[in-house]
């Protein structure tokens, strides 16, 4: 089974993965933040962003995706919205081959993820490396639903999205897990 949460910075992603590791222990595999290490390697993140970074960010996602019983802090929703960006700045941060990369790669991989969440924003907290900008992150967000909520998603994509809107994070990872347990009764069936 692969599942990720997706969503804005600061959106309790990596808490719920954390939670998530408490919670079910060995049963799967856990991947953590994608960008920090890149960020930690020289590549610029955020609003800086380029196209050798998003490129980078997309490979890791590919790589991520080949993981079984896996639970992703991102996946490459989060890699094509942050490409989009990018690409719609004037002028465009990156080049037009790198987001049809994102783009490709969304359309190639992400039936291979069976359950994603998503984690409605929650108030910015600046932890040094992600971006502080509210604008950002409404920015992102609105790419972000723009995606996951148009007409033909559900025909388009085999998996289940879950919207996490709960402010409450005990709340949320309720949710998560009912829908882990739902989801492994209905392929066990």
């Amino acid at each position: 089974m692969k599942i990720s949460f997706t969503g804005t910075g600061c959106s309790g992603k990596s808490t719920l993965l954390k939670m998530c590791q408490e919670y079910y222990g060995d049963k799967f595999q856990y991947v953590t933040e994608v960008t920090r290490p890149l960020a930690r390697k020289g590549f610029k993140i955020n609003e800086e962003g380029d196209s050798a970074t998003q490129r980078a960010i997309v490979d890791a996602h590919i790589e991520n995706n080949k993981l079984d019983d896996v639970i992703m802090d991102r996946c490459i929703v989060d890699g094509y919205v942050y490409t989009e960006w990018l690409f719609t700045q004037q002028p465009p941060k990156v080049d037009e081959s790198t987001y049809e990369y994102a783009a490709n790669t969304l359309n190639s991989i992400l039936n291979d993820i069976d359950i994603i969440f998503y984690c409605c924003p929650l108030k910015m907290e600046d932890d040094g490396e992600r971006s502080t900008s509210t604008k950002f992150q409404s920015d992102i967000n609105n790419i972000m639903t723009m995606l996951l909520y148009q007409d033909d998603w559900n025909s388009t994509y085999k998996n289940v999205l879950i919207t996490l809107e709960d402010k409450d994070v005990d709340k949320r990872f309720e949710d998560i897990k009912i829908a882990i347990t739902e989801h492994e009764h209905s392929t066990t069936r």
